[in-house]
């Protein structure tokens, strides 16, 4: 088998793997990277497209194969979600005026095109699925072809979450000749997943008490829905004391009656509810002028670049009394967000907005940190371990501390490997 590493490496967004043989070729993901459009970068000559989960930066580029009848396979609710997203963005680059080659046939055509499926055979190759955690719906790949064995873990967590169980180690095939892992945090140990959530009921508390508004940017699919059902059951419990809470994305909204209708992606306590994510304290809103203040609010974009989360971080940040919380780990350069924490200011329309708002980054995120990416290199013993989408600088310490267990390897864009 060759491996051709085509996009992800040595920085987060636009992942793509082809795995090829003498038989066929398959592709690992075919994403985009995040602000960036649709591209033709990648070959369109595949057996197979297997999309790990429906992120953007793993499946945005899907668009750019409607028209050549595609073989894709994934989940059921990546399936799903993807469509959905795939339709946003077309919307969005229509309503920003930009030249889009692709409408909302295009997306339909991806659905269409879709297996739901864990196991594939193909000439000369056989594939198979496993639960990644990260999001609903998250796979790993595995592909055996002439007696070699590739394990691809797209982006995966280990630690279970308030809705969803993280991947299990055992149940992942062992000593793999090659395993494509992903590094976004491999040179970083966060706290437990308890502590962090207990920082962020802290801060919303504290934001409370002074009757301040907390704005939480969230991406549409997964975040969105496990933050509102974290506030949620606080306050049902008397955790959190009752408040204002609201979510705003009509792409959140419709993916939330997935999450209702595909229990079975989730935790046993969320199966046993009859419909887990209809609300109790927190309320769907059309509109940020619909806002009864003071409030929490959880709304997209995730990044905080567009959408209501910019438009309520440039209204909101400029008063002491509120927060803002980033539950994000990694923040594109650009990022709103990331230039009022660090900068402590905000452009809009020309004019700067000095950021007085409290603004609070609390990492309850999906991906594996440094700790759970060596769990699950130890627990597989690799024989050789390819260490993408991560920044250069995160993939080096991950290398570093796996030297010893595995052949740790951070390719080159475009680099191709024979395994």
């Amino acid at each position: 088998m060759k491996i051709h590493f085509l996009g992800g490496v040595r920085e987060i967004g636009g992942s793509c793997i082809a795995i090829e043989t003498d038989y066929g070729k398959v592709a690992l993901d075919y994403g985009i990277k995040v602000g960036e459009k649709v591209t033709d970068q990648f070959p369109k000559d595949f057996d197979a497209v297997i999309i790990s989960h429906a992120h953007l930066d793993h499946s945005g580029n899907l668009l750019s194969l409607s028209r050549v009848n595609p073989v894709i396979v994934g989940s059921r609710i990546t399936c799903d979600v993807t469509t959905d997203l795939l339709h946003d963005m077309i919307k969005i680059q229509n309503m920003n005026g930009n030249h889009f080659p692709y409408n909302n046939q295009d997306a339909d055509n991806i659905k269409k095109s879709w297996w739901i499926r864990d196991s594939i055979a193909l000439p000369g190759m056989s594939i198979q699925l496993y639960p990644a955690g990260h999001v609903a719906g998250a796979k790993m790949t595995s592909i055996n072809a002439g007696g070699k064995e590739i394990l691809y873990t797209g982006d995966f967590c280990l630690h279970d979450t308030e809705i969803l169980e993280g991947s299990k180690p055992e149940n992942l095939p062992k000593k793999p000749d090659a395993l494509i892992i992903e590094s976004t945090y491999g040179g970083k140990v966060r706290l437990q997943r308890d502590e962090l959530v207990n920082q962020l009921f802290r801060q919303i508390r504290n934001t409370i008490e002074r009757k301040g508004n907390v704005l939480i940017p969230a991406f549409a699919f997964h975040r969105s829905q496990e933050m509102a059902k974290r506030i949620d059951q606080a306050m049902e419990s008397g955790i959190l004391p009752n408040y204002n809470v609201y979510t705003i994305s009509p792409l959140a909204h419709k993916i939330t009656g997935y999450f209702n209708g595909y229990k079975q992606f989730f935790t046993q306590e969320i199966q046993q509810q009859k419909q887990p994510f209809n609300y109790q304290h927190v309320k769907q809103l059309h509109r940020t002028g619909q806002i009864r203040e003071p409030a929490i609010v959880i709304c997209t974009s995730g990044f905080g670049h567009a959408g209501a989360s910019f438009h309520l971080l440039t209204e909101w940040a400029a008063d002491e009394d509120n927060s803002v919380v980033i539950n994000s780990g990694y923040l594109p350069p650009e990022s709103p967000l990331k230039i009022a924490k660090e900068k402590g200011e905000l452009i809009k329309n020309g004019y700067t907005i000095p950021v007085q708002a409290e603004v609070k980054q609390i990492e309850l995120s999906g991906h594996a940190d440094q700790g759970e990416l060596i769990q699950l290199i130890r627990a597989l013993k690799p024989k050789r371990t390819f260490l993408v989408h991560g920044e250069v600088e995160q993939a080096q310490l991950l290398s570093e501390k796996i030297s010893g267990i595995t052949e740790a390897y951070v390719p080159e864009k475009n680099e191709k490997i024979s395994v």
